[in-house]
């Protein structure tokens, strides 16, 4: 059974984000051993090069985060009390300016960043000339504040009272010259990169603008036809459409007349569709072989073409397994029904196999033959079965522990929904509790409070192009936990009801909700499940990933300046896989808890 125990997540605002990320950077120096200075129980970092030690001498400047200056050539120690350039490239405001400057709090922020971590070399003093007080006032006044909102503190090594007054030894920057060298590309943040790495398909510039305005070609990637989608080449023809009107996967196979393409593109004789055992490697030849049509008429689709199933022979084990397979409760009521003498042409039947207890079978359709094209009794078979159980996926088999995140196959999470607002399109992610209703977060309808302005999509795994499965429905009534607090981020849930209820499918189906007292215990295991972004402009594909469940108390010593709830989960790993350290609270995640998932 899969349970849901938080849904969290929607389009963070642009600064919080920046936030985050600047203070997840900080927090992976702790867990490395290193410590921002400043912070409590920082040691202080002694220095090699001191009064005692001069080690004054003009180097070349090698830190690739200052390779924009007008200078190039610096010595040591710097302006922070870093002993080499390599100790600054592992330092911790080496990471903590680049994204400061992110926030636009200053322009001229990582030229003075610059001038603290590589000072510039006097060429005849072989001492370091310092930034001018002004740029260091101005540096600090603006983005000092930014740095509390993360609960973080400006350099202590920073005192601008130390630098001198604006004049001809010290450094300020000329608005009138181009940051960056010919050899490098400028970031809109205003950090340099080479320029090799413009359109390389990686995100080197930390605002991504490196890869900006770039065709697929350049990027090293192929482009849908018609669109200006880029997807990577190991994409076309992998089973997994990603372009609009699935033209990446078109032309993929080159199958006879008598044989079926599988999802992965293999070719399959007709003859062996739908007969109980896999021939497509991805076993995509037995998906969806069985339905109720006419709501309850048992049909088999049999080398591509529709049978139903004759009554003859028929048992209430053969109903149980087909409820079974079908995801659905146990059989309530069966009745064989006449087949209608106006249907046109001969029927098409198929016929319990007589030695079907034999041939343990799991799938309905390898326990049926064809007979010829008569049914003795000309009689259906007619199944109702129960009440649809919650956290069921009969489209797909669970695969082994996923760590490091992947995309994920349709039907894996039947009950995942998107929350969506035009013009935006998607917002935040939701879950399905039942035919009528969703679970999201209550701050993804902060300033879109009116329930017109939404619709819940499901059944879709890439955000960017239709799904078959795909189902919308639009938006009855928005209720807000009464107790949520956008200042504290607490009782951060709310509810959806749909204007109308759900069809129930492999594809869209409820998922599973806790009893009293069913709570994650540390160290067990779960799913995170929600969309991210696969690159520059890349498609928007359902992502899943497996996470430890951290006690609330080893949480809380990971955010000092945050508040940990009882309302609020932990999960996460050491920095590297799926996440560091994640609050299931702010994050763009539906958290499922699958000790004993159903298959």
């Amino acid at each position: 059974m899969v349970c849901v125990f938080l849904v969290p997540s929607d389009v963070t605002e642009r600064m919080t984000a920046r936030m985050a990320v600047m203070r997840k950077t900080v927090l992976n120096y702790i867990f490395r051993g290193a410590c921002p200075p400043g912070q409590p129980s920082c040691p202080s970092t002694p220095s090699t090069c001191d009064a005692r030690n001069n080690c004054s001498h003009c180097e070349p400047i090698t830190l690739e985060l200052c390779m924009n200056l007008p200078y190039n050539s610096t010595t040591y120690p710097n302006y922070l009390g870093h002993a080499t350039q390599s100790e600054s490239s592992v330092s911790w405001e080496s990471s903590l300016f680049p994204a400061l400057v992110q926030t636009n709090c200053y322009k001229y922020l990582m030229f003075f960043a610059c001038t603290m971590l590589v000072p510039k070399c006097d060429s005849h003093t072989h001492q370091r000339v310092p930034p001018c007080r002004s740029l260091c006032r101005s540096s600090k006044e603006r983005c000092e504040s930014v740095l509390g909102i993360v609960g973080l503190q400006w350099p202590e090594d920073t005192d601008c009272n130390q630098f001198p007054e604006d004049g001809p030894t010290c450094l300020l920057p000329n608005p009138d010259v181009d940051e960056c060298s010919p050899s490098h590309f400028k970031c809109r943040s205003g950090r340099c990169v080479l320029s090799s790495k413009r359109c390389d398909g990686h995100m080197d510039c930390d605002d991504d603008s490196d890869e900006d305005n770039c065709g697929c070609v350049e990027r090293g990637l192929w482009e849908c036809p018609g669109t200006r989608l880029c997807i990577k080449h190991s994409m076309i023809c992998d089973g997994f459409p990603d372009c609009p009107l699935l033209k990446d996967e078109n032309n993929c196979s080159v199958c006879k007349d008598n044989e079926l393409a599988c999802s992965n593109h293999q070719c399959v004789h007709r003859t062996l569709w739908c007969d109980g055992t896999k021939h497509c490697s991805d076993s995509s030849d037995e998906w969806d072989c069985v339905s109720l049509s006419e709501g309850s008429v048992v049909t088999v689709f049999r080398t591509a073409v529709d049978y139903h199933v004759c009554g003859d022979d028929w048992t209430m084990d053969l109903s149980q397994l087909t409820c079974s397979q079908l995801g659905l409760g146990a059989p309530a009521s069966v009745t064989l029904v006449p087949d209608p003498p106006s249907v046109p042409g001969r029927r098409r039947w198929l016929h319990v196999h007589p030695d079907w207890r034999q041939r343990n079978g799991s799938a309905l359709q390898g326990l049926l033959e064809k007979r010829g094209h008569a049914c003795f009794s000309r009689k259906r078979v007619s199944l109702h079965c129960t009440k649809e159980d919650c956290g069921l996926r009969p489209a797909v088999r669970l695969y082994k522990r996923i760590l490091g995140g992947r995309v994920s196959r349709p039907g894996r999470w039947p009950w995942q929904c998107s929350l969506q607002s035009d013009p935006s399109g998607h917002i935040c992610g939701c879950v399905l509790i039942g035919k009528k209703w969703a679970l999201t977060v209550a701050h993804c309808f902060e300033g879109r409070e009116s329930a017109d302005l939404w619709k819940v999509v499901l059944g879709i795994n890439n955000l960017d192009h239709p799904s078959p499965y795909l189902q919308t429905r639009g938006v009855e009534s928005i209720i807000v936990h009464p107790r949520y607090n956008r200042a504290v981020v607490d009782y951060d849930i709310s509810v959806v009801e749909l204007d109308r209820e759900v069809e129930v499918t492999s594809y869209v189906r409820p998922v599973c909700l806790p009893g009293n007292g069913q709570l994650p215990q540390p160290d067990t295991y779960c799913y995170i499940t929600g969309w991210g972004h696969m690159g520059n402009r890349m498609p928007f594909k359902l992502q899943e990933g497996e996470v430890r469940i951290i006690s609330l108390s080893q949480c809380q010593s990971y955010f000092d300046m945050k508040t940990i709830t009882t309302r609020m989960l932990c999960a996460g790993y050491e920095a590297g896989t799926v996440d560091s350290c994640m609050v299931i609270n702010r994050r763009r995640a539906l958290l499922t808890l699958s000790p004993h998932s159903r298959q």
